[in-house]
């Protein structure tokens, strides 16, 4: 009854809730000009709206696949999916569908999905505050970015690695692999590969080496408590009361 990828649309689109209601419509731009209100579709009694449309848009977007909302053919199939779906939800209300675990495992699909807009939410205001940032000024910081990379892939060929200087590195690397429960291949046939990042870390080791770098570390330590979810749970370290009472002489 349904093709292939309409189905896959309306399955992967399970009842959960409508949220950001218009956000493909209001917030990406919507050129047509047409209304949430107006009618895209009418399957039986039921009416599907431009509205309906682009939550449905939403829903697939963020909780199954990923659709281009640019892309028409896509766009067109998000629409029949919805049809498909209120041809189902029908066919389930004249059945008088109704199953305990699935009014069950959806209180869990709606947690999940709550969580899953907030990580989205949250991900979506870091990338705004980068643009904002960006739209301030990015030239000089992206052209000294460029600069930087150029000479340094001008210089690093020029850097002189003994084998000793590569096997070093190898084992370092072959150290690391084995805590995380994985090997490398034998030194011998990965050798000619390391050579460009052994010289790579012995140019920019070289440079340090020649110049005096004051790292600020009380400011920086201070900027990466923010982002550590830890330290966000648990705040200033003097406001957390202490888990033993040293006065109590029978807690010390």
């Amino acid at each position: 009854m349904f093709s292939r990828s309409k189905n896959t649309l309306l399955y992967s689109a399970v009842a959960v809730c409508f949220f950001m209601a218009g956000l493909a419509c209001d917030k990406f731009g919507n050129k047509s000009g047409i209304s949430n209100d107006q009618v895209v579709a009418v399957v039986g009694d039921h009416q599907i709206t431009f509205g309906d449309w682009m939550k449905q848009m939403d829903l697939l977007r963020v909780f199954a696949s990923s659709i281009d909302p640019d892309n028409s053919k896509q766009v067109e199939a998000v629409l029949d999916s919805l049809i498909d779906q209120q041809l189902v939800l029908d066919a389930a209300q004249k059945a008088k569908f109704a199953d305990p675990a699935f009014d069950e495992n959806l209180k869990k699909k709606l947690i999940e999905a709550d969580l899953k807009v907030k990580e989205i939410k949250d991900k979506l205001e870091k990338d705004i505050q980068t643009v904002q940032r960006m739209e301030k000024g990015y030239q000089d910081a992206y052209k000294k970015m460029l600069l930087a990379r150029a000479f340094a892939a001008s210089q690093v060929d020029k850097v002189e690695v003994t084998r000793k200087d590569l096997k070093d590195s190898y084992d370092q690397y072959a150290a690391q692999a084995k805590q995380s429960g994985q090997s490398l291949p034998p030194f011998e046939k990965v050798e000619s590969r390391l050579k460009p990042s052994v010289q790579a870390e012995k140019f920019l080791k070289n440079l340090q080496e020649g110049t005096k770098v004051d790292r600020k570390m009380d400011v920086i330590n201070n900027y990466l408590k923010t982002l550590s979810v830890t330290q966000q749970m648990l705040g200033d370290k003097n406001d957390i009361p202490s888990a033993v009472d040293v006065k109590d002489p029978a807690k010390k």
